[in-house]
């Protein structure tokens, strides 16, 4: 779980992009560049649905993808997170 959830610093910043900006559900486009280059995004969401703490919905209609975060316990890591490293860029 620790590799899963600290492997890289983009999956932290993207979490706390997150935590900080997004609301309970998000397309993969919308964290800007300077959070997470767009080649990146869709693998640390992923990587976040893997750990619980996202859902992902694909709407048949067209290729969006979204998330919706969850309730899960590993939020509080990244609440922590937030209080002593600096704000991401919005």
């Amino acid at each position: 779980m620790g590799r899963l959830l600290f492997g890289r610093p983009s999956r932290l910043r993207v979490a706390l992009w997150i935590h900080q900006h997004a609301g309970p559900r998000f397309f993969q486009s919308e964290p800007p560049k300077t959070v997470i280059a767009q080649s990146a995004c869709g693998v640390e969401l992923t990587r976040l649905v893997d750990l619980g703490m996202l859902t992902e919905h694909r709407e048949p209609a067209n290729r969006r993808v979204y998330y919706e975060r969850t309730r899960s316990p590993l939020w509080s890591i990244i609440t922590a997170a937030s209080k002593v490293v600096d704000p991401v860029d919005k």
